[in-house]
């Protein structure tokens, strides 16, 4: 994958049956526009480098998907990608509407109030049946959970690297 950049769409959560299938937690949708014969990178467990494998079956299982990937053969095989983050060329992505973002995208942007005010950097989201959380963390090391709701969420600049909010009294004292 020399010069591509990819991007994780999910988590190896364990393995299923005897024949290597494995159970991934998707984040988001991108996992589920796979289709069999295309390619999912994994990192490599001891290098970490992401290594294409080709994806040979694909079943939801209980808001995960179980796949099975070619050249993982046996439970044995299977148990050494446990734990491991699977992933996509990001040139692979579906294009998105018009204020939609990839959580890749929004990872690390710098929080900003509409004054200016530095308040953190994105950390993690949390999707909810609601709408999705931003987990941003202050220069003292604190964590505030944002809402991703257009009252709180003014602005989101992917190219400058900034998100603009407006966050409820008290949520970053």
């Amino acid at each position: 994958m020399s010069g591509q950049r990819w991007v994780a769409v999910g988590q190896i959560v364990k393995t299923h049956g005897i024949r290597g299938a494995l159970v991934i937690a998707p984040y988001g949708e991108t996992l589920s526009r796979r289709q069999c014969g295309q390619w999912l990178f994994v990192q490599a467990p001891t290098s970490g480098v992401p290594r294409p494998l080709r994806l040979v079956e694909k079943r939801p299982l209980e808001g995960k998907w179980l796949v099975r990937l070619e050249g993982v053969e046996d439970v044995e095989a299977a148990r050494c990608f446990v734990g491991l983050e699977v992933g996509v060329p990001e040139e692979d992505l579906a294009p998105l509407e018009a204020g939609e973002y990839y959580h890749h995208q929004l990872m690390g942007l710098r929080v900003l109030t509409p004054d200016g005010v530095v308040l953190g950097r994105v950390v993690g989201i949390l999707e909810t049946r609601a709408h999705d959380l931003y987990v941003v963390e202050t220069d003292s090391g604190r964590e505030a959970l944002v809402p991703a709701v257009a009252e709180i969420v003014h602005a989101i600049d992917v190219s400058r690297g900034v998100m603009v909010v407006d966050p409820p009294e008290g949520l970053f004292e």
